[in-house]
């Protein structure tokens, strides 16, 4: 089934390559990673969270990050902005505005955080305001996200309360999709119960991709996307063209890659680039205070990977 842009059902954040002491950006190996996600079939993300690094290279970087990306995608793939970060809604604003100038397809926005690290929780009602300041300031498509940043301090789960994006997505037209981290059954089922198909709905955090999708979920935004995009994207597009059974014998596949990348000593962003660099792209190092994992737990990583045969679905360097 073909998708839309802003409706495709694979999403995914970039991540950020650098040399080998984990310092300069490596320009021609993001390109190519870029290039590798989007024609996988990805809506490709630039900046958010720890996982992409972006949080940990300094503004002017951060700016050449969205330049070279948009001169890689731009009108070729679908290529959206993530401006997070800085505490100021103000200086959110402003980054808003400077992606739509720039000329991305759209922006995620997240609650309002501490430059993505969670320092300062907000209250539900700041939330709330901080969304409104932006929804307001400018008017290109949105994607509407429910977790990450700071905590939200008298919410029960301590994430954005579902009933508040509801509102958030009645009252905006220009919010095209709604992305919220994996939870209970129950609550999910709710959540798309009250959120009536009005856009779609992608989970972040989700370990059992079929499963999900079966309850109603139109999608994933994941880091995955960055070392398996065809795989990724094949598992929901069979999924929503009725092949149930292959999807399900992806997203089994997918499982174990999340297993792999997510394993308790290999704590994101440092199994990231291990990974990549073993599937054959020139990635570098994490820049510090991060640590390269341990030889020994890189050796293990990249012998799991490859009893995964990712080169059967992706189209892997070389």
């Amino acid at each position: 089934m073909a998708h839309k842009w802003e409706d495709r059902p694979s999403l995914g954040n970039s991540i950020t390559p650098m040399d080998d002491r984990g310092e300069a950006i490596n320009e021609p190996v993001l390109r190519q990673l870029l290039r590798y996600m989007s024609d996988g079939g990805t809506t490709v993300f630039i900046g958010g969270p720890h996982a992409t690094e972006f949080v940990n290279v300094d503004r002017k970087e951060r700016l050449k990050v969205w330049e070279i990306s948009l001169d890689e995608l731009g009108g070729k793939g679908p290529v959206n902005a993530i401006p997070f970060g800085p505490a100021s809604t103000t200086e959110l604003v402003s980054l808003f505005k400077l992606a739509q100038q720039m000329g991305f397809d759209g922006a995620q926005l997240y609650p309002g955080a501490q430059d993505g690290r969670g320092n300062d929780g907000l209250f539900i009602a700041e939330a709330e305001r901080y969304y409104r300041d932006v929804l307001e300031a400018v008017d290109f498509p949105l994607y509407l996200c429910g977790y990450h940043g700071a905590e939200i301090i008298d919410s029960p789960t301590k994430r954005v309360p579902h009933d508040l994006l509801i509102r958030l997505v009645r009252d905006y037209p220009h919010i095209v999709g709604v992305t919220i981290m994996a939870e209970d059954d129950d609550r999910l089922k709710s959540f798309l119960d009250k959120m009536e198909g009005r856009r779609p709905v992608r989970l972040a955090g989700a370990h059992d991709w079929y499963a999900a999708m079966e309850l109603g979920i139109h999608g994933f935004h994941s880091i995955q996307q960055s070392i398996a995009p065809r795989l990724c994207s094949t598992m929901m597009a069979a999924f929503h063209a009725g092949d149930r059974e292959r999807a399900k014998v992806l997203s089994a596949k997918i499982k174990r890659l999340n297993d792999i990348i997510h394993g308790p000593d290999r704590y994101y962003p440092r199994s990231l680039k291990p990974a990549l660099k073993h599937l054959g792209f020139d990635v570098g190092i994490i820049r510090r205070p991060y640590m390269p994992l341990p030889e020994a737990t890189q050796r293990q990583l990249r012998a799991e990977l490859d009893g995964l045969d990712l080169g059967s679905t992706d189209s892997l360097p070389g």
